[in-house]
């Protein structure tokens, strides 16, 4: 059987980091698929996010304060670039995914929302008989996120500063992706 693992907590808790732990943990055991969405920085200074595909390591922009781009979604001064997610979830349709797959999603977040290719690429590998690990902002309201927590085989993790390393080991000594 399969797990379904979604971890939530506020800004800057850790979800990223935990994911990129978990990522590091399993590389070399199993085949892993999905992305994380660091930061970019310029100057000492967050300036917006990446894609950055888990296999290949290539990077799309997902967000930038760049005042010049006149795209339609904005998160407060980051610019959404959904064109390029939506090209790199299409690379996700030719996959042919199985139990021994484990994904990783860094993260549901208000920018990949804003995509509909994301939002049934997440739907997609949710209902899908593979090992999915992702995360979520707790305080994202969205109709997603409510069909996810619905979820009956869901595995739900409240991660704070104070608890990753009890989560981390959790999660790599008792998960069923083996």
């Amino acid at each position: 059987m399969t797990s379904k693992i979604l971890i939530t907590g506020p800004p800057r808790c850790g979800k990223s980091t935990l994911m990129l732990r978990i990522l590091n943990y399993y590389k070399g055991k199993r085949t892993i698929y999905g992305f994380l969405t660091p930061e970019v920085k310029r100057n000492n200074q967050r300036i917006g996010f990446d894609i950055e595909d888990i296999r290949i390591r290539q990077r799309f922009e997902l967000a930038r304060k760049d005042k010049s781009y006149k795209g339609r979604y904005r998160i407060g001064k980051y610019r959404v670039f959904t064109k390029n997610l939506d090209n790199y979830i299409e690379t996700y349709q030719k996959l042919e995914l199985s139990p021994q797959h484990l994904i990783i999603v860094d993260e549901i977040g208000k920018m990949e929302l804003y995509s509909e290719n994301f939002q049934d690429f997440v739907k997609n590998i949710f209902s899908l008989d593979v090992n999915v690990m992702a995360t979520i902002g707790k305080t994202l309201r969205h109709t997603l996120k409510d069909k996810i927590l619905k979820i009956t085989r869901l595995e739900l993790h409240n991660l704070t500063r104070q608890n990753q390393e009890l989560i981390f080991q959790k999660l790599s000594r008792e998960c069923k992706v083996s």
